[in-house]
């Protein structure tokens, strides 16, 4: 009889059968072992790699959503929106309006319902609601894109100094205590802004850091005069938007409102009729009566007419316009 190529595998004897069936066994076993040690790194590696993109499409939609706000790099701008890439915002914020869930919640709900209610605030602009169950634009996956993108600040916010640290302090929660030591440079700095925002606030019997805040009373403050209008540029929160340094030019555009560079120059051709301090007073008092093209209403503080005097708008104009 002709032997079939394949004879050779053919094994007579059961001793040998069951030495290969035994062998067969432990290797498969060796394998799926191997297979176990080496799982636990890859789905760590895996798993830091949907991190790592989720943090990538985070840091698209900040810079394409957020950042006109808090700033490109989360710092937040003067008057405008508070930081988020802040030692306070990491350590304290929760405590200060009393949430007590984890950062990352406090982010996503943040972010999924706004701040809508929230019209009568020191900060320029109202915090817009994002998710798209609350009639916002973004997805849930959206957020929580977001949401990893912010919380990848932390750990380098948790090492600012006092110095280091852009938080600005709120008027309608204040902070219960300064996450700082007081050996810490910019110490200092930070008490008195957490001081002055209390006593914006107009509140009494508060105390922080051990300073006891009162609020100036009516008299005190009608003492005190008409304030310096380049003060009144950084505390109304304009120097947020509005670039003083810059031209605004087609090639050169303010991102989030107009530079004011060349204000002079161009304000009396802006409205027909309306000579350039009469351009730029209404533009302080009625911002949405006229929006300059490209730019959105109700991104300008509305109620100017009620934080400052009359003086003291008169003199904002001729300020602008003489620099």
């Amino acid at each position: 009889m002709q032997k079939r190529w394949y004879d050779f595998l053919y094994v007579k004897s059961p001793i040998v059968k069951i030495g290969l069936g035994t062998l067969a066994i432990l290797l498969t076993l060796g394998v799926i072992a191997l297979q176990l040690l080496m799982e636990e790194p890859r789905m760590e590696a895996q798993t830091a790699s949907w991190e790592g993109r989720s943090i990538e499409i985070g840091a698209d939609l900040f810079a394409n959503n957020c950042a006109s706000c808090h700033g490109i790099e989360g710092k937040g701008l003067q008057g405008v929106a508070p930081a988020l890439d802040s030692r306070y915002f990491f350590s304290q914020r929760l405590n200060d309006v009393g949430f007590t869930g984890t950062q990352d919640q406090y982010i996503a709900l943040t972010l999924h319902a706004g701040r809508p209610s929230k019209v009568d605030t020191q900060w320029a602009n109202v915090m817009a609601t994002w998710g798209s169950e609350f009639g916002g634009p973004l997805r849930a996956d959206q957020i929580d894109h977001l949401v990893s993108f912010v919380m990848n600040w932390e750990e380098t916010a948790l090492a600012q100094t006092p110095e280091e640290d852009p938080w600005q302090f709120f008027q309608d929660a204040l902070s219960k205590q300064l996450p700082y030591d007081p050996s810490e440079p910019g110490y200092q700095t930070k008490l008195d802004q957490a001081v002055a925002a209390a006593e914006a606030a107009g509140v009494s019997n508060y105390s922080i850091g051990g300073v006891e805040v009162q609020a100036p009373t009516a008299d005190e403050a009608a003492d005190a005069g008409p304030r310096d209008p380049e003060e009144l540029f950084t505390t109304m929160a304009c120097i947020g938007c509005h670039n003083l340094d810059q031209d605004q030019t087609p090639d050169n555009r303010g991102i989030t409102a107009p530079n004011l560079g060349n204000l002079a120059e161009v304000a009396g051709d802006m409205v027909p009729g309306q000579d350039a301090a009469t351009y730029v007073y209404n533009s302080i008092v009625a911002p949405n009566d006229y929006i300059v093209e490209g730019y959105l209403p109700g991104v300008m503080t509305q109620n100017f007419a009620e934080q400052m005097s009359e003086e003291e708008i008169q003199a904002m104009v001729e300020w602008l316009l003489s620099r």
